[in-house]
């Protein structure tokens, strides 16, 4: 009887095998070869799976927001505006191994955005869901009157933003700056100016 295989399953593995490549070789260095290697898979069983290198590196990219999403949509259930927003915060901060993961692969990343009209694209739209997701949760803190009177939500979502950024170069390129404490920190204290009372 034939092996049944769960493509969806195996099509993660193939890319979570990438994102150890990419974290341990660098974006420059991963090549397909390598990736089948941790994947423990022949090059042809890639093809099956992926048009091309390309291919493979934006899905693993894409797999590393979606799962960050699929936490954040599981931590935020009957919660709103600024509570839910530090949690989204806190699942986009690398805090742990596995987010500092996610953090080293968007890093290594910024540059192929640059020179990639592909993956431009695709980093254009990802920034744009976490944007949409973190003014929402501002929306929902406002219509609750949880926030500051005139708050600017435009430059407070690219505050947000920011953090998330600069606290993934630092972590990739400088851990010992930035251990989760100080990110904490540094996040809550940004969300203090945003609150009323606080």
């Amino acid at each position: 009887m034939p092996k049944i295989v769960d493509w969806e399953a195996r099509k993660d593995e193939i890319l979570e095998a990438t994102w150890r490549v990419i974290a341990r070789d660098g974006l420059a260095q991963t090549t397909v070869r390598a990736i089948a290697n941790e994947a423990s898979c022949s090059q042809g069983i890639l093809s099956h799976y992926f048009d091309d290198k390309m291919d493979i590196l934006a899905s693993a990219l894409l797999l590393s927001h979606r799962r960050v999403r699929e936490r954040t949509e599981k931590k935020v259930v009957g919660r709103t505006g600024i509570e839910a927003l530090r949690i989204a915060m806190l699942e986009a901060l690398p805090l742990d191994a596995e987010r500092e993961i996610e953090a080293r692969i968007e890093v290594s990343f910024w540059g192929r955005l640059l020179s990639d009209e592909r993956l431009s694209e695709l980093g254009d739209r990802e920034v744009d869901l976490l944007r949409t997701r973190l003014r929402g949760h501002l929306d929902e803190a406002l219509a609750e009157g949880a926030l500051i009177e005139g708050l600017d939500l435009g430059v407070a979502t690219q505050e947000l933003l920011v953090l998330i950024d600069g606290a993934s170069v630092e972590r990739v390129h400088f851990p010992a700056s930035v251990p989760p404490e100080r990110q904490l920190e540094l996040l809550d204290r940004l969300l203090a100016r945003y609150v009323r009372g606080a």
